[in-house]
């Protein structure tokens, strides 16, 4: 069992559901105009991450939409004459958010396309903040980061291979995922014990300006092993 301790500075607060044959992930800014393929004979899927789709727009004639309500995606096909056309269509959903798509029509099967948003749904994530108690809110956050889950509100941003620190102690962090709130940010580093001896980690030592709770995944770390940690800031 994982054994995850936290230490929290208490301060003021200023799916793809149905069958498909290939899926093309597209993290997506608000405002971004993103490339995608879909079939030119075939209904294409589109669906948004924690979110639903409430508006299409593009040239009348160009395509063939099906709304399915119940799922907040729509399915979207060219017609005869723009089968080997590229065309732009305008997402707005219900959360806001705005997305241009510049699709390109291809003689292939079915495609269903997921936008995962990278900007965070301000007006919830704020209210969320602004109105939970001080620890309940942060504990809630490392909560979902610790289970991969997404904040209300909040945008989850996979950042790969990034930058890795190296520590005085012999251990290294690399900064791997973001969750962007209105105020406040998670974080969840890789840690990795490069050193020769078993390490003790512990929370205050990774605390910094702004930094509001601190959980490790593993207290302590053997040589070459990784664990995760999850840190909750506020913007700066």
């Amino acid at each position: 069992m994982r054994n995850i301790i936290t230490f929290i500075v208490l301060s003021s607060l200023v799916g793809c559901q149905s069958a498909c044959y290939a899926l093309q992930i597209k993290p997506v800014k608000d405002n971004q105009t993103v490339f995608a393929k879909i079939s030119s004979k075939e209904l294409s899927q589109i669906f948004i991450t924690n979110d639903r789709i409430s508006s299409v727009r593009g040239i009348d004639g160009e395509y063939q939409l099906t709304k399915d309500e119940q799922k907040g995606a729509v399915f979207i096909k060219p017609t005869p004459l723009f089968q080997h056309q590229m065309m732009t269509v305008f997402i707005m959903t219900e959360q806001e958010h705005s997305y241009t798509l510049l699709l390109n029509p291809l003689d292939i099967p079915s495609e269903t396309i997921e936008l995962k948003p990278l900007s965070p749904t301000k007006k919830i994530a704020e209210h969320w903040e602004k109105t939970s108690p001080y620890t309940d809110l942060v504990m809630a956050i490392l909560t979902d980061m610790v289970n991969q889950k997404t904040p209300e509100g909040y945008a989850v941003i996979s950042l790969g291979a990034g930058h890795v620190q190296k520590l005085a102690s012999g251990m290294t962090m690399q900064l791997i995922t973001l969750y962007k709130g209105s105020q406040i940010q998670g974080e969840v580093w890789k840690l990795k014990n490069d050193s020769k001896t078993t390490q003790t980690l512990e929370p205050n030592y990774f605390y910094q300006d702004a930094t509001r709770a601190v959980a490790i995944e593993d207290e302590k770390l053997r040589a070459g092993d990784e664990t995760l940690l999850y840190r909750v800031v506020d913007y700066v």
